[in-house]
């Protein structure tokens, strides 16, 4: 019972300065820079870009992981098959990526 209450107390403490979060100092609405629909579709493409660029990054890492597992594989045949495929799954990732970065300009270019 001793315990508990010490661990009930030290969450007590730990947890109290959060309440501080809670207190509303300025109460009006946050503005943002979304007053049209070409506010609405430059969010839309920030977001696809840092997707694309994140995707973009995924793809290198993995690709450096099949380097390692292809260098690892010490003339295991299992091995060296599962980092080829390592690499044609990152280089595919990497089309998907470019594809999905271009997806915008071929849209708009067929819409128009």
């Amino acid at each position: 019972m001793k315990n508990l209450t010490k661990k009930v107390i030290t969450g007590i403490m730990l947890l109290s300065p959060a309440l501080a979060f809670g207190q509303n100092i300025n109460p009006s609405v946050p503005k943002t820079n979304i007053t049209s629909l070409s506010g609405v579709e430059s969010v839309i493409t920030r977001i696809v870009n840092w997707i694309t660029g994140l995707f973009f990054v995924a793809a290198i890492l993995y690709i450096f992981y099949a380097a390692w597992l292809y260098l690892s594989a010490a003339g295991d045949e299992e091995k060296i098959h599962k980092a080829k495929n390592q690499l044609l799954y990152s280089i595919i990732a990497i089309a998907v990526a470019l594809l999905a970065g271009t997806m915008r300009y071929i849209v708009a270019s067929i819409l128009s």
